[in-house]
């Protein structure tokens, strides 16, 4: 599948311009795919700069399918792409479903 814009949303925006942003991505995308340079083709458009934290929620399907994944990644790069407006997010960091009640 492909960056769905209206998946993107701004959760925290930063004080100033040095504090940092949180976002939240549903996609129904793996984070192998989102994490690929310039995935979040108008990154810079929509206010992401590097440092911005990024919640990746994979889901069955959008808007609200089922969650199947939840990765923490950052913003490494901005200005990626043939239009320098994508982004470039790290691997991420898988956070694990345990239910042990």
């Amino acid at each position: 599948m492909a960056y769905v814009a209206s998946g993107l949303k701004l959760l925290v925006g930063g004080l100033s311009n040095s504090s940092m942003n949180m976002w939240l991505l549903d996609t129904t995308d793996a984070i192998a795919t989102v994490n690929t340079s310039d995935y979040i083709s108008d990154g810079v458009t929509r206010g992401m700069a590097q440092g911005d934290i990024v919640f990746v929620r994979t889901r069955a399907s959008l808007p609200a399918g089922a969650v199947s994944a939840v990765n923490i990644a950052f913003v490494l790069d901005v200005g990626t792409g043939s239009a320098a407006q994508g982004v470039d997010l790290t691997d991420g960091l898988a956070v694990t479903a345990t239910d042990t009640d």
